[in-house]
């Protein structure tokens, strides 16, 4: 695949990267957008607030949970959040900013996890995306799906009007 971005640093995030992060999620999608898709007020990255004091309370022996941030001209355009279980790893989130979609960034987020994975000895990835209460898929399916990933065929209930759709992929 032929990047897009003449250079791209992927690297561990840091603290200060918490506004970044919050503004890449808040500018990428609407909340019309993922209405029906997402829990409400849906995940801790849209208030740097909230993604502070998560963060001030993360243990890195307790959870496993790790962020990565992808640079491009020394901006940051994208992140990746993931963890490693002992046998597979699981993405459990991936935004990139609204103006460098399209790009390669996620594709590439996506194959350097791939890659921590494998070097961990790690031969299947797990992600999962969702799908509304009139069975469409949320609009990541198809780059999950384009990056390998094969639909588990499962449908699984959340405690909102959306269903979770878990994905898997085989590493070579």
């Amino acid at each position: 695949m032929l990047l897009a971005v003449t250079s791209l640093v992927i690297r561990a995030a840091t603290v200060k990267d918490i506004s970044s992060i919050v503004k890449i999620r808040l500018a990428a999608l609407t909340e019309e957008e993922i209405r029906g898709f997402s829990a409400p007020e849906s995940a801790t990255y849209l208030s740097i607030a909230e993604l502070r004091k998560a963060w001030s309370r993360r243990n890195r022996l307790t959870d496993d949970f790790e962020v990565l941030v992808a640079e491009a001209e020394g901006k940051l355009v994208g992140f990746i959040v993931f963890k490693m279980e002992r046998d597979y790893g699981y993405i459990d989130n991936i935004v990139v900013s609204k103006k460098e979609q399209g790009k390669g960034i996620g594709s590439a987020l996506v194959a350097y996890v791939e890659g921590i994975a494998k070097s961990k000895g790690c031969y299947l990835m797990k992600t999962d995306t969702t799908e509304n209460a009139n069975g469409v898929p949320w609009k990541a399916y198809s780059f999950w799906t384009r990056m390998g990933y094969e639909d588990s065929g499962k449908r699984l209930p959340t405690n909102y009007d959306f269903t979770e759709i878990p994905l898997i992929k085989r590493l070579k």
